[in-house]
């Protein structure tokens, strides 16, 4: 229930807080069957809430196991779909408990269901794909010839490409690769370790055709002319005297607003890559309360008109300014 609030919220929110949303070959995804969804990992918890917002079957999301350690704030993750995963690096007595990751991730798919992974493991803020981890490899290989015995599994690859990653008013390109399947591996699978690595090259191979990789080091206008000629095909909306003014009184109305939260989100986040999904989900969850405070003031003050006005306005000036500039 909370889940399905949740991703309404959310894909009224995105074209608010996006400048742009482009999917590509999204019908890659298969509808019905257990779907393991394996994405490269650019903007923290902001990925999941992205590729969980523009599929329509309910996405379960693996998601590092250190944000779990209170038991209230462990529930409304769980309430979203979210599983634990747990690193090395966080303690051997919570590694083990990987064991019941993998069995609940497993247990959703044979569900018909979808997990999304992702696949490089650690998050940070750039344009190339990072080393994959072994884990969606492990999962895709019990899945396929483990006891659960899901052959019809596809592993479906996942490329995000964000034009920034410093808050609103961002293009957003979400491209699905080919499934894979396991009949496309050549290695014998009771060659383990040389099954894991056939998988994860072909995997990453077919990420990269997904999304856009920068050169770490190129200079700044370089790097802006690649990210331009990579969101060719997902162009800013057409402008015209009267959007763009429109635009203007939005941002205008909005800006002391979003300048507050971002400028405290940035203080809270400084140094990690947490700052767009904590500045969406206070958005998220924050934005549509002070609308429908403040339209109640104005129905009270001059009547129910003009707090209807405020309701349906707002938004759409927000969205007018995320759109048009």
């Amino acid at each position: 229930m909370f889940y399905h609030f949740t991703r309404f919220l959310v894909r009224l929110a995105l074209p608010l807080f996006f400048r742009r949303l482009c999917l590509i070959n999204k019908p890659a995804v298969p509808a019905r069957g257990p779907v393991l969804l394996a994405s490269n990992h650019p903007d923290s918890f902001f990925d999941a809430v992205v590729i969980g917002a523009v599929l329509p079957q309910p996405i379960h999301t693996l998601t590092r196991g250190d944000v779990f350690r209170k038991p209230k704030i462990a529930y409304w993750l769980r309430q979203i779909y979210l599983i634990p995963v747990f690193r090395g690096s966080e303690g051997r007595q919570y590694v083990k408990n990987n064991t019941d990751t993998f069995q609940e991730s497993l247990r959703v798919m044979q569900s018909d269901e979808a997990v999304l992974i992702f696949a490089e493991g650690l998050c940070v803020n750039e344009w190339r794909l990072r080393p994959l981890g072994k884990g969606t490899a492990r999962l895709a290989y019990q899945a396929w010839y483990g006891p659960e015995n899901l052959p019809r599994l596809a592993v479906v690859p996942v490329g995000l490409t964000y034009e920034h990653y410093q808050g609103a008013g961002k293009r957003v390109k979400v491209q699905f690769g080919e499934p894979m399947h396991a009949t496309q591996l050549t290695t014998d699978p009771a060659d383990y370790e040389k099954w894991l690595r056939e998988f994860n090259d072909l995997l990453a191979d077919r990420i990269r055709q997904t999304m856009l990789e920068v050169p770490p080091g190129l200079p700044a206008h370089e790097q802006a002319q690649a990210l331009s000629t990579y969101l060719t095909d997902c162009p800013v909306p057409a402008a015209s005297p009267f959007t763009r003014f429109l635009g203007s009184v939005g941002r205008a109305i909005h800006r002391p607003l979003y300048r507050y939260l971002s400028g405290r989100v940035a203080a809270r986040t400084r140094g990690t890559v947490f700052y767009d999904s904590v500045l969406f989900g206070l958005l998220l969850y924050l934005y549509p309360v002070l609308v429908l405070l403040l339209s109640l003031l104005v129905s009270f003050g001059a009547g129910v008109q003009w707090g209807l006005v405020v309701l349906t306005g707002l938004p759409l000036l927000a969205w007018a300014g995320n759109q048009y500039r």
